[in-house]
């Protein structure tokens, strides 16, 4: 339907045509538009399709020059303008330039090159309106507007409109009509739009999915179950939460044992910013992070109980248990808010999966996997299509870092400069996995997956994939990949290739890393890139990950490496340190040695055991090398008796940062060392053994808070120190080990005091979420120039 406004009388002098594409659907733009317009006395028209938005407009060149700087400038918040061209039109017939300016009715192409927003926390508008008594949306728990609300989750296909998502099933009432049809309505084609009239309404059922009450005494049945206790499921925007008492630590424990999730932290739902800092500390970058609208859950350091308020009840210590962060965040959606208000508590909030399963979207899935175990579940009947978890942030050396990409900023859409000549796709790392596309001048990263090690995961990113694939009418003639043989990912797309005749490209777990803080900054090397992590398969057939790489986007060279230690018994090494402590210490201690040196973690085995994990580490049965710093820091923290078998990854690293936090004010951390060794014709190697040999001989006499956080520094002098024999490069950081917040708060500083420029990932993951995103820079560049060209020598200074 268009939508006329009053005859113009000033006559035109010239037709031009726009076209812009980019962030532009579902945010406001086209009565943005016809606002623009009107105010700048101009005829024409606007339209939306699969590639953008086309305006028509017709004026005097002084008023279509001032029009077009406006499109730019004052473009809506959640807007981005990625392309925009303009073309001379000639004067015709066309009924829209009849001296008004028209909404055309979308149009459906083919080819669809328009970015999907993210989901959008709720707007300040918004939020007013669900206070205000005199509001039809007064306390309704799906406000929403053009600014702010569903939009990736609830879409089927492109262009975004009303019919082609989760709510074509809702007739609007008259009032959400009027509203939705009149451009200058801040409710204007907000395909969301709705009120306790005509919208989705909220439900409150028992844990067998039968109905008790609904509207709004469900929502207050669910306010009163978890203020006395219980155990609920949530139905949110990309997925349902499980929620409870943040300070019961019944019911955490309730959660944890639902979950099967021993330690591995979770996050908190806070009311305000005033509750949040009740219990957490920060600076204020960290607090506008916290209140931006994607609303993130944001890692911030936990207050210690001495110093919380009189009367203020503790969060439970189980939430979060021996580190020293807590992932906060803040009522993202109108239901969330009205939910807080009415419990009046903080509120665990943490995805309803269970262990190895993707987020749940559906009430007969949740009943199924998770209803006998909870007390109750808040739902409503807006149809979730596709699953969003929440993303994670935290501010570490002085800089954003995004933990997971998720709600609020995924689908991640930046643009290229130059269109690609077919389309691509990167399917990931095997843990933490997302996707990246790119087609024309458009690039995509999608929402975070997960680990691809089951069977729901692996269907996770199969419909993930048909989803983008689906919206986009893509079919990609180019596959990039991790050559590990053991990831899905590179399975998937090497079936895939064998299957359609696509092409194949792989590149290297760390290289990839590195592209990826490379794409971020859109810069083709070279760097000097550090890629610290866990494991991921070197060239040479060893498990990398403690990496100094010249490397560009074509190719790197390793010219520093950490020396390598064998994983005895490959991956149950990482779910058992010591495993990969005596990897170490088998290197200059004999069995007998090691059973003398009275480490805790050594004392509980047997010598018995200690013999044959010491015939496997000779005859190097099923105990690859790795040089993986990931890894080192396992070792380290079992050294120390800080971890016995982690709950999750990254735990090591988690406790080994809560020890050096523990530093006293005015102490010093002890000093340890690596030792860089000269290589006549390789890299440089990177020798731990004087680091572990001092932290052998001072573990008794020394406080751990002071070794925990010399071995912190002896990664940032080491990083600095290699840095300088190689000056004539930025330097880049990749891969999960530099997520330490310590870490970086020392290096980052340190590094760029020395003038050095340093690159990092402040939207893309620095960890393996960030991989599909490196494969996608490489391809991208590949297809550019054909072949790959390999550095050239790099010489020290």
């Amino acid at each position: 339907m268009t939508h006329s406004s009053p005859t113009l009388p000033e006559p035109a002098q010239l037709r031009r045509e726009f076209h812009l594409d980019g962030i532009v659907q579902g945010v406001g733009f086209r009565p943005f538009v016809y606002g623009l317009a009107l105010s700048h006395r101009l005829t024409g028209y606007v339209l939306n399709d699969a590639n953008g938005v086309t305006i028509g407009v017709q004026g005097s060149a002084a008023q279509l020059a001032d029009f077009a700087r406006k499109l730019k400038t004052l473009a809506p918040p959640l807007s981005r303008i990625d392309s925009f061209s303009q073309r001379e039109i000639p004067q015709s017939d066309d009924p829209d330039f009849d001296g008004a300016f028209h909404i055309r009715a979308s149009e459906q192409q083919s080819a669809a090159t328009v970015a999907i927003s993210p989901d959008q926390g709720m707007c300040e508008a918004c939020a007013r309106d669900i206070t205000n008594p005199a509001d039809r949306h007064h306390r309704y728990p799906f406000t929403n507007c053009t600014h702010c609300g569903p939009r990736y989750s609830i879409i089927r296909r492109l262009p975004y409109d009303r019919p082609h998502t989760a709510m074509a099933g809702f007739a609007m009432c008259p009032n959400c009509a009027s509203a939705y049809k009149d451009p200058l309505d801040r409710r204007y084609h907000a395909q969301p739009v709705s009120c306790p009239e005509c919208g989705p309404q909220l439900t409150w059922r028992l844990g067998s999915g039968d109905s008790l009450v609904e509207r709004k005494e469900a929502l207050q049945a669910a306010a009163r179950a978890l203020q006395e206790g219980a155990l609920i499921a949530v139905k949110g925007m990309g997925g349902y939460h499980l929620m409870c008492d943040a300070r019961s630590e019944q019911a955490v424990a309730r959660l944890r044992q639902l979950k099967r999730r021993a330690r591995k932290p979770l996050a908190v739902m806070m009311g305000s910013l005033d509750e949040a800092k009740l219990h957490v500390e920060g600076g204020e970058a960290e607090w506008q992070l916290l209140c931006s609208q994607p609303r993130p859950i944001t890692l911030l350091r936990k207050k210690p109980s001495a110093e919380l308020p009189p009367r203020t009840v503790p969060l439970s210590e189980d939430i979060a248990p021996g580190i020293a962060y807590l992932g906060v965040m803040l009522p993202y959606t109108p239901l969330h808010q009205l939910l807080l208000e009415a419990c009046a508590i903080p509120l665990v909030a943490t995805s309803a999966n269970g262990r190895g399963s993707p987020i749940l979207i559906q009430c007969d899935a949740l009943v199924a996997e998770l209803g006998a175990q909870i007390d109750g579940i808040l739902d409503h009947d807006r149809p979730i299509l596709h699953p969003c978890d929440d993303s994670l942030v935290q501010w570490a050396g002085g800089r954003r870092q995004t933990l997971r990409l998720a709600r609020g900023y995924a689908p991640c859409t930046p643009s290229l400069k130059e269109a690609v000549t077919q389309s691509v796709l990167a399917v990931g790392a095997q843990q933490k996995n997302q996707l990246a596309l790119a087609f024309g001048r458009q690039r995509i990263y999608s929402p975070y997956i997960g680990d691809l090690h089951s069977l729901p995961m692996q269907q996770h990113f199969e419909q993930t994939l048909d989803t983008f694939c689906g919206l986009y009418d893509l079919k990609p003639s180019t596959l990039v990949s991790d050559p590990h043989p053991g990831y899905f990912s590179h399975q998937w797309a090497k079936d895939y290739c064998a299957a359609e005749g696509a092409s194949h490209l792989e590149v290297q777990h760390h290289h990839a890393h590195l592209l990826g803080v490379m794409a971020e900054h859109d810069i083709r090397g070279p760097v000097l890139g550090f890629a610290f992590d866990g494991t991921g398969l070197g060239d040479d057939g060893s498990l990398w990950g403690g990496e100094l790489l010249i490397a560009d986007v074509k190719g790197f060279e390793r010219v520093a490496h950490l020396k390598p230690f064998r994983l005895i018994g490959s991956e149950q090494a990482i779910r058992e340190p010591v495993r990969q402590l005596l990897g170490l210490l088998f290197e200059s201690h004999t069995p007998d040695e090691i059973s003398a040196l009275d480490l805790p973690v050594i004392c509980q085995m047997l010598a018995e055991r200690i013999n044959n994990l010491h015939q496997l580490w000779c005859l190097g049965r099923n105990a690859p090398y790795t040089s993986a710093m990931g890894r080192l820091f396992d070792a380290v923290a079992a050294l120390l008796d800080l971890v016995d078998e982690p709950d999750y990854e990254g735990e090591a690293g988690l406790l080994l940062e809560a020890a050096a936090l523990r530093l006293a004010p005015d102490a010093e951390p002890w000093p340890l060392h690596f030792e860089i060794t000269e290589s006549a014709d390789g890299p440089l190697l990177i020798d731990w053994a004087p680091l572990i040999e001092e932290l052998l001989a001072r573990r008794n006499k020394v406080p751990v808070a002071n070794l925990a956080a010399g071995f912190i520094c002896a990664i940032c002098e080491l990083i600095v120190t290699l840095a300088e024999r190689f000056p004539a490069y930025p330097v880049a950081l990749g891969g999960g080990v530099f997520q330490n917040r310590v870490l970086m708060d020392q290096l980052i500083p340190r590094l760029e005091s020395a003038g050095r420029e340093v690159l990092t990932s402040e939207i893309l993951p620095l960890n393996d979420g960030g991989i599909a995103a490196g494969q996608l820079w490489f391809a991208i560049h590949h297809l550019a120039e054909p072949g790959s060209t390999a550095l050239p020598a790099v010489s020290e200074s």
